[in-house]
């Protein structure tokens, strides 16, 4: 986990100029009375995450306070890359800023599509206080010594589970005389397997464990959370291909019985929102889920599991080190646009992360970057599992996944291969010799 000092240390290391003085596109000079941004006009791609409304509201309000106006276009995953990628890279200036998952960022800095925030954080830096910012945080858009993009959302990848189920006097006898041990919340990948086979039970329309199988980054980001927790990597310490281990063969061995035996039929085709839904509505018992859907567990008009919901770290080997998931987005400025749109996208960013703006934020159902988040006392009283997210994220690694320049391109020989096996299109042994062969011919 890169610890703030790290962190500061890349900040303050980069030496870029934000903001060039006397370039043909500055900002004419305003009158004293002018909002300081007065006719800037920004607009923003936003994924389709749950706080994505409440940006156009931060939007508002900060046209009010400052005079630019942020127009807030909502995507979904997969078409935000590809639209904003596009826009980069065609020169076209159609987003001004856009959100940016962890996994591009590698990708983002080495084609240089959005300005390194480096200086500008190092400038604002007491405005920011970084020190209320978790340090894992910066991996949302650092790479290669530069801050691309400014965190924004922090996600925890944790295990939600029905703790009234796990909970039950009579499930947890039954469970005892069936497997020898109590029944709790699982702590090993054993018990989680033996906690999904108990509870599936589909003449009742249970299923004891979901998962994302979509052949594509839905079914690759699944299988990664549970290859690292298997103790399993896609590279080794020498940056050399290990898909081939024992612990990937056994990661992907147990990831093909989740969709065999424990998840809902239909399961190969969920995404997100799918695998949410099969929980929500009480059909799945647990998930391995990033905490952004927490709080809409306990949402009536989406959920028939209010009050029903626990949330825990990861279970793991009993061997392997924590390596609790951390991923998220951080929000990036494009490079090609003026110094007037930097300069009011700048001050749109630091307005949308802030300390005070940051409670509102979560109430929105936004997700946390900062301690202080996280520690509020009247947060705490109406997300209780706030607690289990600020020990993720202090014990977490936002490089669990690849990050590269060719994270997009690994993610989806990935979400292929692993689609197969789950598919029983090619055996275990087989997809992970392909997905070897794919990862090698990419990364050579």
């Amino acid at each position: 986990m890169k610890r703030l000092a790290s962190a500061l240390g890349l900040l303050a290391a980069v030496s870029v100029l934000a903001f060039a003085g006397g370039s043909k596109d500055a900002a004419p000079a305003k009158s004293a009375s002018a909002l300081p941004y007065e006719g800037v006009k920004l607009t923003m791609a936003v994924c389709a995450e749950q706080y994505a409304d409440y940006l156009r509201e931060l939007g508002k309000s900060f046209e009010a306070k400052t005079g630019a106006k942020v127009s807030v276009d909502v995507i979904g995953y997969v078409e935000l890359y590809q639209k904003i990628t596009q826009d980069y890279a065609s020169n076209t200036k159609l987003y001004d800023l856009a959100t940016v998952d962890i996994m591009w960022t590698g990708e983002f800095e080495s084609k240089g599509f959005t300005m390194d925030l480096s200086e500008l954080i190092k400038r604002d830096a007491k405005e920011i206080n970084l020190e209320d910012i978790i340090p894992v945080m910066w991996t949302m858009g650092n790479w290669n010594g530069k801050q691309i993009a400014f965190p924004m959302a922090g996600y925890a990848n944790s295990l939600i589970y029905r703790k009234d189920l796990v909970e039950d006097p009579a499930e947890k006898a039954a469970f005892k005389a069936k497997y020898g041990y109590e029944l709790g919340v699982p702590k090993s990948l054993k018990a989680l397997e033996d906690t999904a086979e108990f509870f599936t039970r589909r003449d009742k329309n249970l299923f004891g464990l979901v998962a994302n199988g979509a052949r594509g980054s839905a079914v690759a980001q699944d299988w990664m959370e549970y290859m690292r927790a298997f103790g399993g990597s896609l590279f080794d310490k020498s940056g050399n291909v290990a898909v081939d281990s024992a612990a990937c063969k056994a990661s992907l061995e147990f990831f093909v019985r989740i969709f065999d035996k424990y998840a809902p039929p239909g399961a190969i085709g969920y995404w997100w929102d799918d695998r949410e839904t099969a929980y929500r509505t009480g059909q799945a018992v647990m998930e391995s889920s990033w905490s952004i859907a927490r709080a809409g567990y306990e949402n009536p008009e989406i959920s028939k599991v209010v009050g029903k919901t626990g949330m825990a770290a990861t279970p793991k080997i009993e061997t392997a080190n924590a390596l609790y998931g951390v991923g998220g987005w951080g929000v990036g400025i494009n490079s090609d646009v003026d110094d007037a749109k930097k300069a009011a996208a700048w001050a749109f960013v630091k307005y949308i992360t802030g300390a005070e703006m940051q409670k509102q934020w979560m109430l929105h159902d936004g997700a946390p970057i900062r301690y202080s988040t996280l520690k509020d006392p009247d947060l705490l009283a109406a997300k209780p599992w706030l607690p289990v997210m600020l020990n993720v994220f202090v014990n977490g690694d936002g490089d669990y996944r690849p990050r590269g320049p060719k994270a997009n391109e690994i993610q989806n020989a990935l979400g292929l291969r692993v689609n197969q096996a789950i598919t029983h299109e090619l055996s275990v042994d087989d997809a992970l010799a392909k997905m070897k062969e794919d990862l090698v011919a990419i990364t050579k």
